[in-house]
Formats: structure tokens, C-alpha cells, sequence
């Protein structure tokens, strides 16, 4: 009996996680440049489960205070949480029915989102897989969300203030009309005065991790590389990659499948108490 329960609890944890990652998708699909969420599962052993346990614990802790950090999105994106991409969960079977388990974890999909024209000297989408390089009180970060502005002192910043870096550094723009050519080079009045930094990653998904705010953080399994085949489009922005009827789809189908199991455990439930009562009424 313990084995029943145990299984559609494993099913109901698995769609209410599923639940939880397609609700974050719908609700940052006007996010500019949002990663969707893909949950992964697989079958594995208890020794495989506790060393992984083992490593999400150690990669919280290099992570700071709290594990890795989440924050909200702008207040013009309905003020969603662009969830950073989170470790491991595993749930184990007691030892007398099998020891395995199942083990889910967050990939992050960076394939493109669509290119919305904006007409702002200042937008820029990038039509590859390079990053913009921002520098953040908390180091350096990656984004494709390219709604830049200037700060008070003329430096290039993201919407959220953050400086983005150029190839020399900070980027300070003089006043007047500025243009933002294919390869990143801003230039005023004619006259270049930076160009954005670009960089790429050989895989992303082992390679960076999101903080929120559209914002990618670096795991250290690889360094950035420059990159050289993206190509700037400036008065545009990358949208979001979610497809939204695809992911309501999945919630209706997620949600009745947790039902299903909901139902499954009342009955196995009823019949472990059905049993319990023959048991004390031989006492």
C-alpha cells in the first residue's frame, strides 16, 4: 500500500511543479527577452539522489544568503518574478519498497523570442545568441533585453540603471541623435563613441543562471566568448520566447492530470482505511 501512495505523490509533487513553471512562463510572456521554463525529470537511484541533494546544497551556499537571487520584474511588466533557474528536487521511496526516486530540475530555454520594432534610437535586439554585458552592484551580468536609456551623468544603462558595457568599458554618450549600427558601434553626430560588448556562450543552459530582471548570471562553467556572428538591430527589442496558448494548453492538461492523481490517492486512502478498520476490528 505504502508503494500506491507513495507513487501519486511523487505524480501530484511532479504537476504542481510543472504547475508553478507554466504559470511563471504566462506570466512574464510581455517580459522583453524572458527565457521560458522546462521542467526535466528522470528516474534515478537513492545514492545518485543524495549526491545531488549534496551539490544543490553546495551550489545554494556559493550562491550567498538565500541561494541564488530573485528578483521582481519592472512594475511595467504587472511586476512578475523572473525566476532564476533552480536546483535539483528529489523525492525518495522508503527503503523497504525501492530506493529511487525521482529528480526534477529548471532548464532554461534560450532559443529567440520575437523582434518587435520600437522605433527608439535606443532599443536594440540581437539576432543571435550573444549577450549584452551589464555591470550590476552585484558584478557583472548578461542580458538580451536591450531598452536602454542614459543616466544623469550620459552613461548607457539598462531599465533597471544598470551600466552596460562597452569593449573600453562604461559607455558615456554625448548629446545628440544616436545611431547603433549591426555590429554594436554607437556613434553621435557621426562620430563613434563606444561599442557594445557582446558575448556568447558555448552552452548557456550550463553556463548561466537567471537572477531575474531579465538578468543572466555567469556558474563559472565556461568563459564568455566574443561574438562575433550576432548582429545588433537597433529601434527593435526581442520579446518573449513564451508561446502562451501553447503554455494554457499545458496548465489545462497539467491541472487535470493533478486531479486525476488527487483522486487516485482519495481512493488508495479510502481503501488503507478501509483495511485499517478490518485490522482493529479482529482486536
Amino acid at each position: 500500500m505504502g508503494n500506491e501512495l507513495y507513487t501519486a505523490y511523487l505524480g501530484m509533487r511532479a504537476r504542481q511543479r510543472a504547475l508553478d513553471v507554466t504559470a511563471n512562463n504566462i506570466a512574464n510572456v510581455s517580459t522583453t527577452a524572458f527565457k521560458a521554463d522546462r521542467l526535466l525529470y528522470r528516474s534515478v537511484e537513492a545514492a545518485t539522489i543524495e549526491a545531488s541533494l549534496l551539490q544543490a546544497d553546495q551550489n545554494a551556499q556559493s550562491a550567498g544568503p538565500g541561494g541564488a537571487n530573485v528578483a521582481p520584474n519592472d512594475a511595467a511588466n504587472g511586476g512578475t518574478v523572473d525566476k532564476p533557474q533552480v536546483a535539483s528536487i528529489a523525492v525518495t521511496l522508503p527503503l523497504h519498497a525501492r530506493a529511487v526516486g525521482v529528480l526534477m530540475s529548471t532548464a532554461t530555454d534560450f532559443s529567440p523570442g520575437p523582434i518587435r520594432q520600437t522605433g527608439r534610437s535606443l532599443d536594440v535586439a540581437l539576432e543571435g545568441d550573444g549577450f549584452l554585458v551589464v555591470q550590476t552592484p552585484r558584478g557583472e551580468r548578461y542580458t538580451r533585453a536591450g531598452a536602454l536609456t542614459l543616466n544623469a551623468n550620459g552613461q548607457l544603462v539598462t531599465h533597471q540603471g544598470d551600466l552596460v558595457v562597452g569593449d573600453a568599458g562604461p559607455i558615456t554618450v554625448p548629446p545628440g541623435e544616436v545611431a547603433i549600427g549591426t555590429d554594436g558601434t554607437i556613434s553621435v553626430k557621426g562620430q563613434i563613441v563606444g561599442r557594445l560588448k557582446l558575448v556568447r556562450f558555448d552552452d548557456p543552459r550550463r553556463a548561466l543562471i537567471k537572477e531575474g530582471h531579465s538578468l543572466f548570471m555567469a556558474t563559472g562553467a565556461e568563459r564568455p566568448k566574443e561574438a562575433v556572428n550576432t548582429l545588433v538591430r537597433s529601434g527593435a527589442l526581442e520579446m518573449s520566447n513564451v508561446n502562451p496558448i501553447a503554455e494554457l494548453v499545458a496548465m489545462i492538461q497539467q491541472g487535470r492530470e493533478f486531479e486525476s492523481m488527487q483522486r487516485s490517492l482519495t481512493l488508495v486512502m479510502g481503501e488503507l482505511g478501509r483495511k485499517i478498520s478490518n485490522e482493529l476490528g479482529k482486536l
